[in-house]
Formats: structure tokens, C-alpha cells, sequence
């Protein structure tokens, strides 16, 4: 069994700060609460049958099938899902709504609930049916930690072991330190994939577990490497003359791959702005930090479309205007607005971006135009990637956006 010290009560960071007040009124609280409301209509929190149809809420007694697995997307073991939890509790403090507030909590409970079955689907050799329109198993990577995108619901499990030292969590907890303890690294200490490429994709995988593991032991080598996460990150793929970060870097090659991918920008922020949130202000690598959001931030700022957002490429106007990663550059910029961060300015950047994404939720309150997951190649390979509706990427980045615009607005 392993032992974490805990000293205190965790924070569970709402990320809107009190949340305190009435829900605000107004057309883009409405909107909020239609796409959140939808994502809670579409996590039943429960197992289906793929051969059958038939849904199940207990699972001691289900046979053992590979077929029987989650049923709703958003309840897959998945760092979208991660990044949906973080979203959920952004709409609860904007919306003072506290049937969004533990969201997140519910879907790892639920998971838990059922985690005996799927140990035993494991053990027999089998990989629970896809969910959705993927083709990965929801809940493998529970189990099998090979990529550091594989990491999941990491923060989360570290969260509910501080709250309730619950002994289910600790198998899981003592995998992914292992894990992480024997992937490859820089000479530096940043942390890269096996096949030899440091993605900017990267650091979002890694960034929160590490952060909520220096809460829970309160051991400065987790806020550590979580620094160079993104200092390495940032040395190597930040092209300082246009302020965006490239895809990923060759380690044998030495040299960049892939183009100025707008959801690698995206992870980039998102990270930025969990580290300095989490960073004490006495700590002399949070002036470093800092310098890289605000100059990441400039140069988001100079490749906004004037009709708001941002596209699939960066430098490629001929790419749509993509939902994801507007998303996470109206939350990073409003959140840099909101703390101080960044300077009054860049309210109305995000503002404009606001403005674009609220064109991507469908009246049902679904979310259009998110990109599928991509791999690193060349423009064209970048361009055909496909233009999803419903995609796990865009509810997490269009539910934190909208909770910190509603808390610029006030």
C-alpha cells in the first residue's frame, strides 16, 4: 500500500473563486446552462450491453463480456474527461448551481462503483466495447499507463484520496507514480513520449496530477517538475517573433515537427494557467512562468480571426475558425484578466472570442467544429483533419471559457 502524508484539508478548486451570488441573468448564462445541462443528460452513469442495447446499474452479477462497458462518453477514463470535471466546477461557481458542483466527483464514484468488473474483464484478457464514436476502450487506461496522454482522471484520484484516504484509490495512485517515475526524459527533466517526440500536448498530462500531489504531500519536487514541464516545454517549441508554440520536437532529431496546431496552443494555455494559479508568489519561477503566459498571450492575441476566434492552424486563415482551442483562449485570456495576470486589454480580446465561440453550441446545446485528435504532420495533413460535432475536445474549453467570461463580466 502506499502512504501519502496529508497536511490539511484539499482544495477542490472551484475554479470561479466563492462562486458566491445570485446565478447571473442574461443570454450567455442561459447558454451555459444549456450546454452544461446537456452534458449532464448525456452522462447516465451507466453500463451497456453493445450487443444488446441492454443498460445495467449493478455489475456484481453481469457476465463477463467484452462487449458490457460504459455507456456515455462522459463517463470514459479519458483526460477530456479530466478537463470536463475542471469545466463543470467553473459553470457551478459561475452559476452559484450546486447541482454542477460535483460532477466530476459522481463519474469517478460511478467508475469506482463497477471497478471490480472491470478489473475481471482485465484479467481475462478482454478490453471493454468502445463509447461513442471512438475506438478506445473508456476505461483501459485505468489499467495500462503506456503514453503520458494516458493519464486520465490522475488529479482527480488524487483529490478524492485527500479527502477521503479511500484504500481503492491507492493501486491506481502507486501505478501512475511508477509510471511516471520510469518515462523518458530530457536532460533537463522534461518529460517526453516513449516513441522519442515532446508533444505540446504534453504538459496538460502531467501539470495538474503533479500540482495536486504538492498539495497532498506538500513536497516541492512535485511544483518542481511541474515547472519545468512547462519552462522545457516552452524552450524548445515557443517560436518567440510570431508568440505560438509548435506541435512537438523530434528528441533524436533535435529539431521541431508538425505546425502551429491551434488545440497544442490550447494545452499550452490550459497548463499555463493551472501552474500559475497553483505557483506562491515568493517562488522566483513564477516570474518565468508568468513571462511565458503573457508571451504566449501577446502572440494569441495577434492571430485572433477579426471575426473572433481562432483557427485550426494558427497561420493558416484557410482553416476554420476551430472550437477547442478558442475555447481554452478565452478561458486562459479572461482567467489572465480576471487574476491580474494579464492587463485590462485583453478583456476585449477575449470578449471577441466569447463572441465567436457562443456560434458553435447548437440549439440543443451540443458543441460543432471541434477537431479529432491529431497526430503531428505536415499543412495538408492538418487541414483535412475532421470537423466534429459532439467531440469529448469541445464541452471541457466552451464550459471554462464561458465560466470565466461570466466572472470578467462582473
Amino acid at each position: 500500500m502506499i502512504r501519502f502524508p496529508f497536511r490539511g484539508l484539499i482544495l477542490l478548486l472551484v475554479a470561479c473563486g466563492t462562486g458566491a451570488g445570485a446565478a447571473p441573468p442574461g443570454e450567455d448564462a442561459m447558454l451555459l446552462r444549456r450546454v452544461a445541462d446537456e452534458v449532464m443528460r448525456q452522462t447516465t452513469r451507466r453500463l451497456i450491453d453493445r450487443s444488446t442495447g441492454q443498460t445495467f446499474t449493478e455489475s456484481a452479477a453481469l457476465p463477463l463480456k467484452p462487449e458490457i462497458s460504459i455507456e456515455s462518453k462522459f463517463n470514459a477514463w479519458f483526460y477530456q474527461t479530466w478537463l470536463l470535471t475542471d469545466g463543470m466546477r467553473r459553470v457551478a461557481g459561475a452559476l452559484d448551481e450546486a447541482g454542477y458542483r460535483n460532477y466530476g466527483e459522481q463519474n469517478l464514484a460511478f467508475i469506482y462503483a463497477h471497478l471490480d468488473y472491470f478489473q475481471r474483464q482485465q484479467a481475462a484478457g478482454m478490453k471493454a466495447a468502445p463509447v461513442g464514436d471512438g475506438a478506445l476502450s473508456p476505461i483501459g487506461f485505468h489499467f495500462r499507463l503506456t503514453d503520458l496522454w494516458h493519464t486520465g482522471l490522475a488529479p482527480l484520484v488524487v483529490e478524492r484520496f485527500a479527502e477521503t484516504k479511500d484504500p481503492r484509490y491507492e493501486p491506481y495512485l502507486a501505478r501512475i507514480a511508477e509510471y511516471l517515475g520510469k518515462s523518458p526524459r530530457l536532460p533537463d527533466g522534461t518529460l517526453h513520449r516513449a516513441r522519442g517526440r515532446l508533444m505540446a500536448d504534453d504538459p496538460y498530462m502531467t501539470v495538474p496530477y503533479l500540482v495536486r500531489m504538492h498539495r497532498l504531500t506538500g513536497e516541492a519536487r512535485y511544483l518542481d517538475d511541474a515547472v519545468q514541464q512547462i519552462l522545457g516545454t516552452h524552450r524548445l517549441l515557443f517560436n518567440v517573433e510570431r508568440g505560438w508554440y509548435r506541435h512537438a520536437w523530434d528528441v533524436k532529431a533535435q529539431a521541431p515537427l508538425g505546425e502551429f496546431w491551434g488545440r497544442a496552443n490550447g494545452w499550452m494555455m490550459l497548463t499555463e494557467v493551472e501552474l500559475l494559479a497553483a505557483l506562491p508568489v515568493s517562488l522566483p519561477a513564477r516570474a518565468k512562468v508568468l513571462a511565458v503566459f503573457v508571451a504566449h498571450a501577446e502572440g494569441l492575441r495577434r492571430s485572433q480571426d477579426p471575426a473572433g476566434g481562432w483557427h485550426q492552424l494558427l497561420d493558416q486563415p484557410a482553416s476554420w475558425i476551430e472550437t477547442s482551442s478558442t475555447g481554452m483562449f478565452v478561458y486562459g485570456l479572461a482567467r489572465g484578466v480576471n487574476e491580474g495576470w494579464l492587463d485590462r486589454s485583453f478583456a476585449e480580446t477575449a470578449r471577441l472570442g466569447w463572441g465567436a465561440l457562443k456560434q458553435k453550441v447548437t440549439a440543443e446545446g451540443d458543441i460543432v467544429d471541434v477537431c479529432g485528435s491529431t497526430d503531428v504532420g505536415d499543412v495538408s495533413y492538418y487541414l483535412k483533419r475532421p470537423r466534429l460535432q459532439g467531440d469529448l475536445h469541445g464541452f471541457g474549453p466552451f464550459l471554462l471559457s464561458a465560466g470565466e467570461i461570466l466572472r470578467m463580466k462582473r
